[in-house]
């Protein structure tokens, strides 16, 4: 079986060609028999070098409602997928939400939870794994694939409908509220959390959570850049910064790029000519470059590298969305002035008009 699973494995990777074998892992997934589609595993082992996934049991929630949970079997697992994993239109912000609900409900509705709180939690990570778009409107315990409402909970273990409705109620109340203002790079500091993708379709992707916290990770940016690209006017760029782990910025430490390139879009400052760049004084300051003739027919960026006082650091270098393509700066003509008369020239008009009124009056 386990040489079947590799030799999709090697099928996919061809396939797919982000799919790397370093992240891909074996084990079996068994049932916890706890009301909801959660699994344990202790024999997850990396494909290549078999060395362990992790030294503590791995939980695993399902995610994919419209797959087949993977009860009591071996499973491959692809560690890396990140956002991918979910089936729905959610990207990063679902990655995020799934942090989220499980930082906020894992002890409360899981660990210590009754299996109508289970079940609460379980509909909510269906939810985001199939319905989330971003928006508190996407979030409906009536509509799309994860619907509470229509569970009658003591077919799956439950005693009473009422808690039920209750614990998914608020859990739902509580998604609408913070989830579409999260930021996409949330992550949890109490648990170790990845998302799985389950190399065979038939069967769900997962959540997978370890009761440990992750290692200290990097701070994140979140650059934008404004102004009119013509030639002579001023470009500005600004940022958000955040770190998972509550280290704080280091002012001096985060760098910024201006930066051009004919291309609609760059990964980094090297893809590009850098036009300007310095340190950035922190997250509340907003470097500005003056377009220069030089800049002319191109896309210009603003480019980040966050840096932290304490902590993993620095982050990654973060691009934005181009503003341009930079054009020539339109100059108003002024007006050309009618020229005026004088007052003597006024006084001489007035009566060259009244003798030719005169004249004309003699002539009738």
């Amino acid at each position: 079986m386990r040489k079947q699973m590799l030799t999709l494995a090697a099928a996919l990777a061809m396939a797919l060609p982000g799919l790397s074998n370093a992240a891909l892992i074996t084990g079996t997934t068994n049932y916890s028999g706890d009301g909801v589609y959660s699994f344990r595993s202790t024999d997850l082992t990396y494909d290549a070098g078999g060395a362990a996934y992790s030294d503590l049991p791995v939980l695993m929630f399902c995610i994919d409602h419209g797959a087949r949970p993977p009860f009591d079997i071996t499973s491959q697992f692809d560690t890396a997928a990140g956002a991918s994993a979910i089936k729905g239109s959610a990207g990063a912000a679902g990655e995020a939400a799934i942090n989220w609900v499980l930082d906020q409900y894992y002890v409360s509705y899981y660990k210590n939870g009754s299996i109508e709180q289970r079940r609460a939690l379980q509909y909510a990570l269906w939810e985001i794994g199939n319905d989330y778009n971003g928006t508190a409107a996407s979030i409906d315990v009536a509509a799309g694939a994860s619907r509470p409402s229509a569970e009658d909970v003591t077919e799956y273990g439950g005693t009473d409908q009422a808690a039920f409705v209750s614990a998914y109620t608020s859990l739902y109340n509580a998604m609408k509220a913070s989830l579409p203002g999260l930021r996409s790079s949330y992550r949890s500091t109490t648990y170790t959390i990845d998302l799985f993708r389950n190399l065979d379709p038939d069967y769900q992707n997962m959540a997978a959570l370890i009761e440990r916290a992750p290692p200290n990770t990097v701070p994140v940016a979140e650059p934008s850049i404004t102004g009119t690209p013509q030639v002579g006017s001023t470009v500005t760029g600004s940022y958000t910064y955040a770190d998972n782990n509550g280290d704080i910025e280091n002012p001096v430490g985060t760098t910024y790029q201006f930066v051009t390139s004919p291309n609609p879009s760059i990964g980094s400052a090297s893809e590009g000519t850098v036009v300007a760049s310095g340190t950035t004084g922190g997250a509340g300051q907003t470097p500005t470059y003056t377009l220069q003739p030089g800049d002319l027919n191109q896309n210009v960026f603003f480019c980040v590298t966050p840096a932290a006082q304490t902590g993993a650091t620095p982050g990654l270098e973060v691009c934005t969305s181009p503003v341009g393509p930079v054009t020539t700066r339109v100059v108003q003509q002024a007006p050309t002035p009618v020229p005026g008369l004088g007052s003597w020239a006024l006084i001489g008009l007035a009566s060259l008009l009244a003798l030719l009124g005169i004249r004309r009056q003699r002539q009738g």
